[in-house]
């Protein structure tokens, strides 16, 4: 038997900020970066909430351990009666980790979470995930527990009108990767399949249009609720080596993971397709409901891999790491170790093809 489970209730379409309203003047601990804090967008949420508001905005890229032990000891002080987190992956994380530890303490926000993103990208505001990085080890822990569902999603398309070309470039590969990932991962399913199918279509119809037209009002709102159907997707069927191998790349350099994961897409797609028949039927009949080529499987697999690549390109994402500021020496001398932490790494499992750290590390030195 298998379980599919929504959480989440998802307030979307403009003015979906309007759902703060129902908050307002309760303790509310609101989670940002620092530069979020200085915009319209936090300055409207923090006057729908009122005038009982703590706010911790210390998050940064890739929140650590100790970064979330931070904001844990500001989440007790303030004893919330709800949690809004107000970013992208980064705050959003951090407030589902420090939301956990408090729970774990008998001391959680009684309304739970309620998450506003501002980017295309994580999928965080549905998802049971949260990735946190060990400062010391440089390893990025994914903890992932039911209770991080947040209790309320809202997509607002305005909170994503002034994400800049490369970040949405970035966010929204993230978000084609999840589609693309869960559609062939282990725990797939026809509940999955259903999310995964329309968020990779509208990726491929509206992400270009987000990153050349970023005022295009239609397309944002298009591209903002992929990200949440893709990730709907994943946090029930899984992901696969992509983010395995992202992961570790991303715990070693500092290369956006949607940028990491557009450089690892198609040829781990290649990799999936010859090494499992069941995978390509996949990926074909994906090809066709995307209205690309259809006729064999080999030509679906090859158009939609094609699609991938070009839809990177027109993103203006390089197709080498090299393009991205890492050395291709020091990646080369560390690419075992980085194939080894992503065999490990808990996307791995649902992958459709169980790989060797041997085959791991040949897909790293394909980005060289």
């Amino acid at each position: 038997m298998t379980t599919f489970q929504l959480n989440t209730s998802i307030r979307f379409g403009a003015n979906a900020l309007e759902a703060l309203d129902q908050y307002r003047d309760q303790r509310v601990l609101l989670v940002t970066d620092s530069f979020l804090a200085s915009t319209d967008l936090f300055r409207e949420a923090s006057a729908r909430l009122g005038s009982q508001v703590t706010v911790f905005d210390d998050v940064e890229p890739n929140p650590t351990v100790t970064l979330v032990g931070k904001g844990t000891t500001c989440y007790l002080k303030a004893d919330p009666e709800v949690v809004v987190a107000l970013g992208g992956g980064s705050p959003i994380d951090a407030a589902k980790a420090m939301h956990q530890a408090a729970l774990e303490v008998g001391r959680a926000a009684p309304h739970g979470l309620v998450v506003v993103p501002t980017t295309s990208g994580s999928g965080s505001e549905v998802t049971s995930f949260s990735v946190v990085t060990d400062e010391a080890t440089h390893a990025k822990i994914a903890m992932v527990s039911p209770a991080m569902r947040p209790a309320v999603a809202i997509l607002d398309p305005r909170a994503v009108l002034g994400v800049p070309p490369k970040v949405t470039a970035d966010a929204g590969m993230d978000v084609l990767t999840h589609g693309l990932e869960a559609y062939v991962a282990t725990n797939a399913s026809d509940f999955s399949d259903a999310f995964a199918e329309k968020s990779v279509q509208m990726v491929f119809g509206s992400l270009a249009r987000c990153y050349r037209h970023g005022s295009e009002l239609d397309a944002r709102e298009r591209m903002h609720n992929a990200s949440t159907l893709a990730a709907l997707a994943f946090d029930h069927a899984g992901l696969g080596i992509v983010h395995s191998l992202s992961h570790a790349l991303g715990g070693r350099y500092p290369v956006a993971h949607g940028r990491l994961n557009a450089l690892l897409l198609p040829h781990v797609m290649a990799f999936n397709a010859a090494e499992s028949p069941e995978v390509a039927a996949r990926y074909a009949r994906l090809a066709r409901l995307t209205s690309m080529a259809s006729g064999s499987i080999k030509a679906g697999v090859l158009s939609l891999i094609g699609a991938v690549e070009r839809l990177r390109s027109e993103l203006d994402i390089p197709a080498r790491i090299s393009e991205a500021g890492v050395s291709v020496a020091d990646l080369q001398a560390s690419a075992d170790d980085i194939a080894s932490t992503a065999l490990n790494d808990r996307c791995t499992p649902t992958n459709p093809v169980q790989p060797t750290t041997a085959q791991l590390t040949a897909i790293l030195r394909q980005i060289l």
